[in-house]
């Protein structure tokens, strides 16, 4: 705004949903997603954001009185856990290569 107030939004939350013969765990800003291809762990207590399971194939993650940038954290950790859950079914595959 013009007189340089910054406003904040009261709650912004997103969900991510676990697909069947995955499973999730949440405690304390610790994600654990388990499935056929192994175990990924990642703690997200670095940002202060609301990660909760309200249903046992849902995780949500939530900001309370955020700033633009702070609530740009929730999407953010959502991607993540996106991406967990993408290494644990299909896997990844690093590629390198050399320049000389």
């Amino acid at each position: 705004t013009k007189s340089g107030v910054k406003m904040k939004i009261l709650n912004s939350n997103q969900s991510v949903v676990i697909p069947e013969g995955l499973t999730g765990k949440v405690r304390s800003r610790k994600v654990t997603i388990t499935g056929p291809r192994g175990t990924l762990v990642r703690e997200f207590r670095h940002l202060a954001v609301d990660i909760s399971m309200p249903k046992s194939n849902t995780i949500q993650v939530e900001k309370w009185f955020g700033k633009r940038k702070e609530l740009a954290a929730v999407r953010t950790v959502c991607s993540h856990i996106e991406n967990m859950i993408k290494g644990v079914t299909k896997g990844y595959l690093y590629k390198m290569r050399s320049v000389y």
